[in-house]
């Protein structure tokens, strides 16, 4: 379930960890490979074998894209991930729109721990189409925001009726065939830079990374100062 703007601090929170156990950890390559921060909630569960070609199974009919993919914004690439163990989740994801916003514009009722108000906010907007076997519904694409120093940070889960960026996660059902779209919010330290979003696939494929032009909101999704207060 998403995050309400009361209940967002430990969102928040969470993400300050994060970046701050991923900083100083930038690769020497051109194209940093990082990882998020492993869970802390008891040791990993060991994930299935991958594909000879280090992909998850997907259904017959089905070609990925190829690993470490450099893609414009709205360029559509074919991918897969596992949500859990005994689910492979294989979509046709495209990243459409990458804006930059401040908290005081967009986020003017979310209680904000003080790291998180120096933060500059991105919303990633993505269309997203089921093209495997499973149900999605509620499950999070794993896009990332990857930042020119390497740092990986994880997007802030909020609720889908959030108007100015709704829908971090799937409806609550997404079976095969059905599209979506979706949009992530990013709170980026201040001095950071964006290099890419980033889908990360299972652990030893490359990433894919999308590019292109950092907008504003458009006008509809910067909310009025207190909207979403209470």
């Amino acid at each position: 379930m998403g995050l309400r703007p009361s209940g967002i601090a430990a969102a928040v929170l969470g993400l300050g960890l994060l970046v701050a156990s991923c900083s100083g950890e930038a690769e020497d390559d051109a194209t940093p490979q990082p990882s998020p921060r492993p869970s802390s909630s008891g040791s990993a569960t060991p994930s299935p074998a991958p594909e000879p070609d280090g992909y998850l199974p997907v259904p017959a009919g089905v070609t990925l894209s190829e690993p470490g993919e450099r893609l414009s914004l709205k360029d559509p690439a074919v991918v897969a991930w596992q949500p859990r163990q005994d689910l492979v989740g294989v979509v046709e994801l495209a990243v459409t729109r990458i804006e930059r916003t401040t908290v005081q514009a967009s986020l003017p009722g979310f209680d904000l721990d003080k790291q998180a108000q120096r933060s500059t906010p991105y919303f990633v907007r993505a269309r997203v189409g089921n093209v495997g076997e499973t149900d999605l519904g509620g499950r999070q694409v794993p896009l990332y925001f990857l930042d020119g120093a390497g740092v990986l940070v994880a997007p802030t889960g909020v609720a889908r009726d959030f108007e100015a960026c709704p829908g971090s996660t799937l409806p609550g059902v997404f079976a095969p065939g059905e599209e979506t779209s979706t949009c992530l919010i990013f709170l980026v330290p201040k001095d950071a830079s964006l290099q890419s979003i980033m889908f990360r696939p299972p652990e030893g494929v490359v990433p894919l990374q999308w590019t292109g032009k950092v907008t504003s909101p458009r006008p509809a999704a910067v909310t009025r100062k207190g909207r979403e207060r209470g």
